[in-house]
């Protein structure tokens, strides 16, 4: 882990696959991605979904038109706002918000159809639609990416050249506005160092399937049922019953 100021702190890389056995254990999850404008989290997300074939990362849709060196399908899927529109009525997204004129939208039969393969989904949308999304009640980890500092935001976002002076000024000012939101993430990753980020949040991924609610069904199915029948002498733990 790295923070502001700090040396990166190196971890182990996760397993390449979360399974024991062989065999895949666990129930496919949702984790959401947020960060300011400039802060990283495409960029994240997409070394994520490369290394793990496990990870499917879901590519929003939008109203936008798209920026030098895009591509419909893999950066963005690009569509009118009356197809939109249509898909909003037909309730095709899991949350969809307007920003900056334009609009945005996050497939919730892509999220379906990659649990039913046993994949799990990560996403990366801004505060409204992770509060959304919250909202709905599905099951999800949510990870706050922030850069260094203020200042290094500012330097990104004026020198990688993809939006006018005004627009930087308003997404300068939307992150003034947004910043306290930070508090509603389950985990924060301060992107000082690329690769150090990418393994956070690998690990932030594994580390949730490893919680120990998530494979109590394992523990179930591989020791607590060799002992059905048997009279258990008195312990601690046999006092409470197995979640």
């Amino acid at each position: 882990m790295t923070v502001p100021g700090g040396k990166p702190m190196r971890s182990p890389d996760p397993a390449p696959s979360p399974t024991i056995y062989g065999k895949r254990l666990y129930t496919p999850l949702l984790f959401v991605v947020s960060a300011p404008s400039g802060a990283g989290k495409t960029s994240l997300c997409k070394e994520i979904a490369r290394k793990s074939s496990w990870i499917h990362y879901s590519v929003s849709y939008t109203t936008r038109s798209p920026r030098p060196g895009e591509k419909n399908g893999i950066d963005y899927t690009f569509v009118t706002k009356d197809q939109f529109q249509e898909m909003q009525a037909n309730n095709h997204f899991i949350e969809s918000a307007e920003v900056y004129g334009n609009f945005y939208g996050t497939s919730l039969r892509t999220i379906e159809d990659s649990f039913a393969k046993g994949l799990d989904v990560l996403v990366d949308i801004d505060i409204q639609g992770a509060q959304k999304i919250r909202q709905s009640g599905i099951d999800n980890t949510s990870i706050y990416i922030l850069p260094p500092s203020y200042a290094v935001l500012q330097e990104r976002l004026s020198l990688r050249g993809q939006d006018s002076l005004e627009t930087v000024r308003k997404r300068l000012e939307r992150v003034r506005q947004e910043i306290y939101a930070y508090q509603e993430y389950d985990y924060l990753i301060f992107n000082v160092d690329f690769q150090q980020a990418v393994n956070d949040l690998q690990s932030i991924i594994v580390s949730e399937h490893l919680r120990r609610q998530r494979l109590s069904s394992f523990v179930k199915d591989h020791f607590i049922e060799h002992f059905s029948g048997e009279t258990i002498k008195s312990h601690p733990f046999s006092l409470r019953e197995a979640p």
